[in-house]
């Protein structure tokens, strides 16, 4: 297009000359600007795709953790967490009893499963109830006989202690959790 100011080049048959072999030394394979057009081809998809591994590695490894605090175990009722960090279930610890009768302190939970699925099978716990625990005592299964869900899947809550939650592997990363690390 050409215009009536004098200060924009003019677009005539020596500039559409002038391009045509630019286009062509850049299309012709073997010349300088086939190879530097090459180059940069290159990397703008190694560059992208680079990133893109990266950032999936670094999301693997934070994906996977270590459970830090063995002292409590979240048993959930329900593959459900809110944005405070609430879920229907409960926290519980594994307390150390005395002979006198005294509470000897807390005792690290080496098998939060197990741990959990007691809790389901004594009906501590419940997914149909909404806060998920039955009210009240007489709730309780002492016969161990309630149903457990299957598969519990053990994952790692933000403050390190283990969550064990109804579903399979995949609901620790629904969940915004890191799957436990074996």
């Amino acid at each position: 297009m050409n215009t009536d100011d004098e200060n924009l080049p003019v677009f005539d048959e020596s500039r559409s000359a002038a391009f045509r072999v630019v286009l062509v030394d850049v299309a012709d394979i073997g010349t300088e600007q086939n190879r530097q057009f090459r180059v940069a081809q290159r990397a703008w998809t190694i560059v992208p795709a680079s990133l893109l591994i990266l950032g999936l590695s670094a999301g693997t490894f934070f994906a996977v953790q270590n459970v830090t605090d063995k002292n409590s175990v979240a048993c959930f009722a329900r593959a459900e967490l809110d944005w405070r960090g609430s879920f229907p279930g409960t926290t519980a610890v594994s307390l150390v009893g005395t002979l006198d009768g005294t509470d000897g302190g807390s005792a690290p939970i080496a098998d939060a499963i197990g741990f959990c699925s007691d809790l389901w099978a004594q009906h501590s716990l419940d997914a149909s109830y909404p806060n998920g625990t039955p009210p009240g005592p007489g709730y309780n299964d002492r016969t161990f006989s309630h149903p457990v869900p299957s598969p519990l899947t053990e994952c790692v809550m933000k403050n390190g202690t283990a969550a064990v939650i109804p579903g399979d592997s995949d609901v620790c990363s629904e969940l915004g959790l890191a799957s436990k690390s074996q």
